[in-house]
């Protein structure tokens, strides 16, 4: 058993530490108070004291992600434009969920969203809409940054399978030619060029193209100018003259 914490030592970062901690050498079903007790050296009641309930605690877990690991709560996400902010969300918690899959059940516990992400979430809002986003289009536009993100994450460790999926289904698909002659043939000649699928190079690619197409299909709020839009190639302070 471990030693006990020394008085004043243990506080609610130390608990929920512990509890991913659990998390990722044992899987989500592992984290109890009884586990998180013998991690931290204390007792299990001691971390009421913290957390109310285990649901208490998940949302807990849930805030220490995306402050400490995703990135909301610190200085490592530029907020030099709502793009880079919402780039730097998105692939805080892809590689979040990419590197820890055991954490994901914590998202389903929560009660809004996470306390440390209101004043990043608020920036964001504040950017768009100085660049002309419509009230209405700036959570939709922060909504499908998280979605592509953890949609990405989760199609390749479920779908694809984290132990080479897409090498197996590349495989499957050059052998279309010999299984099923004549009939599938633009998937056949796709698969016989394509020598691995990098999911990192497919994530990259895609958020570059979502946020595009979100600054592309913004509308200007009421009594707003109408956007004028960054011709193609243009440097960032560079927009076209919307004549």
């Amino acid at each position: 058993m471990r030693k006990r914490s020394a008085r004043g030592t243990m506080s609610r970062e130390t608990v929920v530490d512990a509890a991913l901690a659990i998390a990722d050498r044992a899987g989500f079903d592992a984290v109890t108070m009884r586990a998180i007790a013998a991690e931290v050296g204390a007792t299990p009641m001691a971390l009421y004291a913290y957390f109310s309930d285990k649901n208490a605690l998940y949302g807990g877990m849930r805030e220490r992600i995306f402050s400490a690991h995703v990135g909301v709560g610190s200085a490592k996400i530029s907020r030099d434009t709502w793009q880079s902010m919402l780039e730097g969300m998105a692939r805080g918690l892809y590689q979040v969920i990419h590197e820890h899959p055991n954490w994901t059940p914590v998202f389903a516990y929560h009660r809004g969203p996470a306390t440390s992400g209101l004043g990043f979430l608020d920036e964001s809002v504040r950017l768009m809409l100085k660049d002309g986003f419509a009230q209405e289009d700036t959570f939709p536009a922060y909504w499908s940054a998280m979605s592509f993100a953890v949609g990405s994450a989760m199609c390749e460790r479920i779908m694809m399978g984290a132990d080479g999926g897409s090498s197996r289904l590349l495989a499957s698909l050059r052998e279309l030619q010999i299984r099923a002659p004549g009939q599938y043939v633009s998937l056949a000649a796709v698969a016989a060029k394509v020598d691995r699928f990098n999911w990192d190079d497919g994530f990259e690619r895609g958020i570059r193209s979502l946020l595009t197409g979100i600054g592309a299909h913004a509308q200007p709020g009421e009594g707003q100018p109408k956007r004028r839009r960054r011709a193609p190639g243009a440097p960032a302070g560079s927009r076209t003259s919307g004549r």
